[in-house]
C-alpha cells in the first residue's frame, strides 16, 4: 500500500525539510548499506521539483553517494575531511530554515530516535509549532510517538516502521 497521505503532504508543500537519523546509519553489512542507498534514491524521486533540505545526524557520508543534491544536505557529525564544508552547510541550512516560515512546509523525520534529539527531533517539533503552514510525518521503528501538542494540531502523524523499509515499500507501492 502506498502512503498517499505523505505523498499528498509533499505534493501540497512548497518546501520539504528532511531529518535522517540512526536508522540510516551504514554498517559493515554491504547489503544493508545498499538498501539505505536505495531508500535515499526513493526519497530523491519523491522530492523532484521541490525545494528541500536534508539534515543527517549520521557520520558515514553514504548519503553523498545518493541522487540527493549535495548542496541541500548537511551532515554535522560527518567525517573530518567534510568538517569545514559541514559548518558552511549548517549555516546554509539555518538560512534556508529561516526562509520556510510562512510557507507550506512538509517535515519528514525519518529514523530519528534519541541518539541526538537536539539536532533533529526537538528542533523539528519546534518548527512544526512555529510554522502554522507546516505538516509533519515521523517514521521510526521504536520511537514514532508524537507529543500531545503535535497531535492537537492535526498537522502531524507518525508511522511505526523502519524508515528505510517504509521508503522502499510504502513509498514505492511494492
Amino acid at each position: 500500500m502506498i502512503d498517499e497521505n505523505t505523498k499528498k503532504m509533499i505534493g501540497d508543500s512548497e518546501m520539504v525539510l528532511i531529518g535522517l537519523g540512526e536508522e540510516f546509519r551504514s554498517t559493515e553489512d554491504e547489503e544493508r548499506n545498499q538498501r539505505i542507498l536505495e531508500a535515499y534514491n526513493v526519497l530523491s524521486g519523491l522530492l523532484k521539483g521541490k525545494t528541500y533540505f536534508v539534515i543527517s545526524q549520521n557520520e558515514d557520508d553514504l548519503i553523498f553517494r545518493s541522487k540527493l543534491l549535495p548542496f541541500f544536505i548537511t551532515e554535522p557529525f560527518g567525517p573530518d575531511e567534510r568538517r569545514e564544508c559541514g559548518e558552511e552547510q549548517w549555516k546554509t541550512y539555518m538560512r534556508w530554515l529561516a526562509g520556510t516560515l510562512g510557507h507550506h512546509l512538509c517535515i519528514l523525520e525519518l529514523g530519528v530516535g534519541f541518539t541526538s534529539p537536539h539536532l533533529i527531533r526537538f528542533p523539528f517539533e519546534k518548527t512544526l509549532q512555529l510554522n502554522l503552514k507546516s505538516s509533519m510525518v515521523r517514521v521510526h521503528e521504536e520511537f514514532p510517538q508524537l507529543t500531545e501538542e503535535m497531535e492537537e494540531t492535526g498537522r502531524a502523524y507518525s508511522v511505526r516502521s523502519s524508515a528505510v523499509s517504509w521508503l522502499l515499500d510504502e513509498m514505492t507501492g511494492e
